[in-house]
């Protein structure tokens, strides 16, 4: 991860003192691009690629107690599948009024923003990045939010991303051997 203007002191301990992250979902968990089918029954069908490693990324820090979740403007019944297959503890769909989303979620789990993250890489991600402890920009975000990010990754949304700044957070927070030992041991 590069750190941005915004977050080039202090990085380290903002990804330390993370408990929640959450993301937008297309350009963030997808790589933006939306594949519209018609079923049998001249429905439209919507699919959105994923990235199995940042998958698995967002997996190991549920498991290591940071809570996870997406808020995003769109609403799909798969997306809502795959967060739950990913243990993540909150899912808003269908609203492009982020910054109210952002500021329920903490309300309800009661942690302060200063603990809390999100990923963006479109103007409607702006207003929870700005409140974010953590604002990170993709890759391919809007140079935009890149300007106001604490952080921005070298590879882009729905192209490992996630499993980046994944890996960053729970190195900072001392987890990262155990997860690589876990794995290690076993083979």
């Amino acid at each position: 991860m590069i750190p941005a203007a915004r977050g080039r002191a202090g990085l380290n301990a903002r990804l330390k003192r993370l408990r929640l992250l959450l993301m937008d979902v297309d350009g963030v968990l997808t790589d933006g691009k939306l594949y519209h089918l018609v079923d049998e029954k001249g429905e439209l069908i919507e699919l959105k690629g994923v990235d199995t490693q940042d998958g698995i990324a967002l997996s190991w820090l549920a498991a290591s107690g940071i809570q996870t979740g997406v808020i995003s403007g769109r609403s799909s019944t798969g997306l809502e599948a795959r967060a739950r297959m990913l243990h993540m503890s909150h899912i808003v769909q269908g609203t492009l009024e982020k910054a109210e989303a952002f500021e329920r979620i903490l309300r309800e789990t009661g942690i302060p923003a200063e603990q809390a993250g999100f990923v963006g890489d479109d103007l409607p991600d702006l207003p929870p990045m700005l409140r974010a402890g953590l604002a990170v920009a993709v890759a391919n975000a809007r140079p935009e939010l890149k300007k106001r990010a604490h952080a921005v990754t070298e590879r882009s949304g729905g192209s490992g991303a996630l499993r980046e700044l994944a890996e960053a957070i729970l190195r900072a927070q001392g987890r990262w051997e155990a997860i690589l030992d876990r794995y290690v041991k076993a083979g």
